[in-house]
């Protein structure tokens, strides 16, 4: 028990106080003890558990501070206290961490100026808490993809330079205090997808027909007439009757921006009404194509294959998940959905455009592609797993784990796409289809007998992804042997031979000790049985350990 790695016990009935002992289990890895009853103080003797990657806590009945020892767990990469009844302040010691959840709690207080020594934040919600103060201006410095404080007492003006967090997708200051001027500088955030700022009623402005924000449908500016000052009453008397967004309006008080739906004049435009010369790419879910939108900013257009109304209610039901209704979009190892347009039969989604190309492009070219870039490949896609499994409730399976569908963009990083098949899976952690899913070469064994899509059939498919990057061989060759037998009767080989003398190894692991380490994971994940694989946050940590060998904490770049 004491070298115990991964504890679950989430979706219990525990009760009591969450054990102080828990403090002397060293070797943990992941500790998730969510949806219980457990109440009383979050034992500070955690703060000992220095290869804990995961904390989940969430939606219990803790009180009490965030106990300052946290900020001894030096490996930690996610924590998760939401919806517990947690007190006091924002607790500054959390400084390598980069996913922080502390949404509905009763923490008050302003947010500490040493926020700017979280270098690694990539996530930060603080929503349904009793925060107080000015929106941080250290907090423009971080490398934040998500940024949620609804529901709090902030005030103050939000600072121009909030245009300058280029990496922001996803902002929500809605239900606060906040005054002043409309953030023009919103304009200049590329990112952009989605963000709220409605229920602050001393914001006043104009929302800029500018930049970024052109490719925002005027409707989705949301305007009541209570909230707009005296002064403007006729001027909120003629937008409510005549329909007029407030895009033309002198005094705006509610700003929600939710881009998710275009138009098909809009896909018509930007991708010269699907001329030949814009496809990048052809599959067996439909043809994609480059796209520009007025503001310069490109796309990847996905024009599905199989049309019909009978699918509308489906298309549009997924639609309302992949577009981040519920979860917390968007990640940054997950290809963005900007938004989706149905048109009769027609129906297409709007991605982001990542113009590095596809791992399946690069996988066999070993001078681009690095051993140590393998390793960070393999992180990257394994992180974007962990989100739709274990972050997103109820959990996603992705169907079509591959290599085509990992995209790089243009500093390396990779990012998972392709969501055209992906599901809404219940807790039975499997979703029965009538379509078949996958790809060849990486469908598990089981999905033929069952035709039920699973979180397990996901981590088969990443292993399968992981073999070929430690091999530099693809899924399919055109061999007789697909890369999981051929992978399996190498190793045999080399185990009866040794390492050094096998010749049917590949030359990525015989000269990489990473790489052999990388094929074992993959060898784990593709096991025949189901039950018997790990899943992806068990996945994950392997490979951190591979990144890592030493234990070295320092990889704050991979969060």
């Amino acid at each position: 028990m004491s070298r115990l790695t991964f504890l679950t016990l989430t979706n219990n009935q525990f009760t009591g106080p969450v054990p102080s002992e828990l403090g002397k289990l060293t070797y943990l890895v992941a500790l998730e003890l969510a949806f219980n009853n457990f109440s009383g103080s979050i034992p500070p003797s955690l703060g000992n558990l220095t290869s804990l990657l995961w904390l989940n806590l969430a939606n219990n009945s803790l009180t009490g501070e965030i106990p300052l020892e946290l900020g001894n767990c030096s490996s930690l990469l996610w924590l998760n206290l939401a919806n517990n009844k947690l007190s006091g302040k924002f607790p500054p010691e959390l400084t390598r961490i980069g996913y922080v959840q502390l949404t509905g709690n009763q923490l008050s207080g302003d947010i500490p100026s040493e926020i700017a020594t979280m270098v690694n934040f990539s996530m930060l919600h603080l929503g349904d808490n009793k925060f107080t103060g000015k929106f941080p201006p250290q907090m423009v410095t971080l490398p934040l993809v998500v940024l949620n404080m609804t529901r709090n007492n902030f005030s103050g003006e939000i600072p121009n330079e909030i245009g300058s967090m280029k990496c922001l997708e996803n902002l929500d200051l809605s239900w606060n205090n906040f005054s002043g001027a409309f953030p023009i500088s919103l304009a200049h955030l590329d990112a952009l997808s989605r963000f709220n700022i409605s229920y602050n009623p001393l914001i006043s402005g104009i929302v800029p027909p500018a930049g970024h924000l052109l490719t925002f449908d005027k409707d989705s500016y949301l305007v009541e007439q209570r909230y707009l000052m005296k002064n403007t009453k006729k001027q909120a008397h003629d937008s409510g009757s005549s329909g007029s967004s407030t895009w033309y309006s002198d005094t705006v008080k509610i700003f929600h921006l939710n881009k998710t739906v275009f138009t098909h004049a809009d896909i018509l435009e930007a991708t010269s009404n699907f001329t030949e010369e814009r496809v990048i790419g052809r599959g067996g879910y439909g043809t994609v194509y480059r796209g520009m939108f007025p503001d310069g900013r490109e796309v990847a257009v996905k024009k599905l294959q199989r049309e019909g109304t009978e699918g509308e209610k489906e298309f549009r039901a997924e639609m309302k998940v992949l577009s981040g209704q519920g979860f917390n979009w968007p990640h940054p190892n997950l290809v963005t959905l900007y938004g989706w347009c149905l048109y009769g039969s027609q129906k297409v989604l709007v991605y982001e455009y990542i113009g590095g190309g596809s791992l399946e492009e690069v996988v066999t070219d070993t001078k681009r592609l690095t051993c140590r870039r393998r390793i960070e490949v393999a992180i990257d896609v394994a992180r974007a797993l962990v989100f739709l499994h274990h972050e997103c409730y109820p959990a996603i399976v992705h169907r079509d784990v591959k290599a085509s569908n990992v995209l790089l963009d243009k500093d390396g990083k990779a990012k998972v796409t392709d969501f055209g098949l992906a599901r809404i899976v219940d807790v039975g952690d499997s979703h029965v289809s009538t379509v078949v899913a996958g790809t060849v070469g990486y469908v598990a064994p089981e999905y033929g007998q069952t035709w039920q899509a699973t979180t397990k059939g996901d981590v088969y498919s990443f292993g399968v992804l992981a073999m070929e990057l430690a091999t530099g061989r693809r899924a399919v060759d055109g061999g007789e042997e697909c890369l999981v037998e051929w992978t399996r009767r190498v190793m045999m080989d080399s185990e009866r031979q040794g390492l050094a003398q096998s010749q049917s190894l590949p030359v990525l692991l015989k000269g990489s000790k990473e790489m052999g380490e990388l094929l074992h994971v993959g060898v784990k994940c593709t096991h025949d049985a189901p039950q018997a694989r790990p899943n992806m946050k068990e996945v994950l940590a392997m490979l951190i350990k591979i990144y890592n060998p030493v234990g070295d904490s320092n990889y704050g770049h991979l969060v």
